[in-house]
């Protein structure tokens, strides 16, 4: 599937944190209005404690050929998927600091992450992305409007690189960490 089809990305065991049972649902919502897209979950490996249930209801919503589990990548093809990717999805519950997110962002992708402490740190709602409450009808609007428009998506990952390399980027970490300890040995 994966390599030559329309998809949407996301990173994420299959565990209540990542919160997947509500991407099926929102996948099934969006296969709906645009059949042409897929969603790739990236991931699925030793401990996805939902793996089960995920896999039932796709089954039970008839969506095998609209979600594909991959497993574990190494890094360098687990970016090359999110390269590939039309945008980078996260429904979250909760986050850390998401390195998911931050390295879409890299890749110059655009973003719908939920709005939760993590996805926060990253996402400008209406600059980089969409940054939106765990309401399937939101999720299901904002996916589709982002199908819909590749001007939007351009520029929201336009703007994700312009906010990695601003926030994330490790050489401006470690200047300004750098600076930091010399402003406290003066």
């Amino acid at each position: 599937m994966i390599e030559s089809d329309k998809y949407i990305c996301y990173i994420g065991r299959p565990s209540y944190q990542k919160n997947p049972l509500f991407l099926v649902e929102v996948a099934k919502d969006v296969h709906v209005l645009h059949p042409e897209v897929k969603f790739a979950l990236l991931g699925v490996g030793y401990y996805s404690p939902e793996l089960d249930k995920v896999k039932a209801k796709i089954t039970e919503y008839g969506l095998k050929e609209v979600i594909s589990l991959f497993p574990w990548f190494d890094h360098k093809d687990t970016l090359k998927h999110v390269k590939n990717s039309i945008f980078y999805l996260t429904v979250a519950r909760y986050e850390g600091l998401p390195l998911a997110v931050i390295e879409a962002m890299s890749l110059g992708k655009a973003i719908i992450a939920s709005d939760v402490v993590g996805n926060k740190d990253c996402v400008r709602d209406g600059y980089n992305g969409r940054l939106i409450p765990l309401k399937r009808d939101v999720f299901v609007k904002a996916i589709c409007e982002l199908v819909e428009d590749e001007v939007k998506r351009d520029l929201y990952g336009q703007h994700s690189r312009i906010l990695f390399e601003q926030r994330f980027l490790i050489t401006n970490r470690i200047q300004e960490l750098e600076a930091i300890y010399q402003s406290i040995n003066r």
